[in-house]
């Protein structure tokens, strides 16, 4: 029990800026710890959602709405998948061999690519996010946790591109336990918006699961397996596009 507990805050402190109190990272702590990732994304959804509940209210305007949309995922997790997002693309526009794009992945420096690409990112975020209600807002609130299980199970059942982080997470986890837990918040998290819109939680299902398909094929292609950085750059794919999916579907059904 205590070592569950442990994983709690060990996944709290390294995926979130919550404060909570320190664990000892060890093989024995770290073992459940990727089970309470996706509980990160359940936090950001549920903060969202409150926040959107009290801006709806008081009749925000539209555009500082989406503004904080835009910026609660990043305060509340230090924009740690971001950066992931960032080193990928950079790595990824280089047209440089595996080698050296593994290489490019361990800089610690921002290129233009990354830059040019973060701009891009945030900007068909801000635009998606301008056009939610509170309705499809609460269907893609529930792509955090969603989109954090997928990239659990990806580092916990493929192979490693690489030694690092996502590594020793992965060599220390139990993978029994937390593909376990993880498909159980992905089908907690999928029916959430099936029950929530079933047209528009289809949609928005579907075109995640597309998301990820896709990004796993150029991952494996490109890179021949995972790392952190590139389940950050996955999860981030999957939040906009299934923001996106929530912003258009939800234009025209709701």
């Amino acid at each position: 029990m205590r070592s569950i507990l442990n994983g709690l805050l060990i996944a709290l402190s390294m995926y979130s800026k919550i404060p909570v109190p320190q664990a000892e990272w060890n093989e024995r702590n770290m073992r459940y710890a990727f089970c309470f990732f996706p509980l990160v994304g359940a936090l950001i959804g549920g903060i969202g959602y409150g926040l959107y509940y009290l801006f709806d209210f008081l009749a925000f305007p539209p555009l500082l709405v989406a503004a904080c949309v835009t910026v609660l995922p990043v305060l509340v997790t230090g924009g740690i998948h971001l950066d992931g997002f960032c080193d990928t693309l950079d790595a990824v526009s280089s047209r440089q061999p595996r080698e050296r794009k593994l290489e490019i992945l361990k800089d610690s420096h921002a290129g233009a690519f990354a830059i040019i690409w973060c701009v891009v990112y945030f900007v068909a975020y801000f635009a998606a996010a301008g056009t939610l209600t509170l309705q499809t807002y609460a269907v893609f609130a529930l792509a955090y946790p969603l989109e954090r299980a997928l990239s659990a199970l990806s580092i916990m059942n493929f192979r490693s591109a690489k030694e690092g982080l996502a590594s020793t997470f992965k060599n220390s986890g139990s993978r029994a336990a937390v593909s376990v837990v993880c498909a159980l918040w992905l089908v907690a998290a999928a029916a959430g918006c099936i029950l929530l819109s079933p047209v528009l939680g289809a949609i928005v299902i579907g075109c995640g699961i597309a998301a990820y398909l896709l990004c796993i094929a150029v991952i494996f292609k490109t890179f021949g397996g995972m790392s952190g950085d590139l389940a950050g750059w996955l999860l981030q794919v999957i939040e906009l596009v299934m923001l996106l999916a929530a912003a258009i579907g939800g234009f025209y059904l709701c």
